[in-house]
């Protein structure tokens, strides 16, 4: 006979909840960890301010931006290491981008100041 309650779905986390977390982001699921040095599947916080080479409040910063998802199993956070990978890569193309504006504005200033 079948149980009465209702059937439950479970994801491969063992029913750790999503901070914001979607299966379906395509940037996520593209991206070998391993080539940036992520070998375990999920970080703790200490785990990732080491990995990140970053201080408590500027990784929260990120989290509560958006920019940085987690996953919490019980007490703990924990960051996956596909998250880790995207946000880096995030951070590079942003660092990028900046560079090229920093570029454009210094000879932008120095054509201004030949005029």
């Amino acid at each position: 006979m079948a149980h009465p309650r209702k059937s439950r779905e479970h994801d491969s986390t063992n029913g750790a909840t999503s901070g914001g977390r979607n299966d379906n982001d395509a940037t996520a699921g593209s991206i070998d960890t391993r080539v940036l040095g992520l070998v375990n599947a999920a970080y703790t916080v200490g785990e990732t301010l080491h990995l990140l080479s970053i201080g408590r409040t500027s990784l929260y910063a990120a989290v509560k931006r958006g920019g940085l998802k987690h996953v919490k199993f019980g007490k703990k956070t924990l960051f996956y290491a596909a998250d880790l990978a995207s946000f880096l890569i995030k951070l590079k193309r942003l660092s990028a981008t900046d560079a090229h504006h920093a570029g454009n504005a210094s000879s932008t200033s120095k054509s201004i100041e030949r005029s």
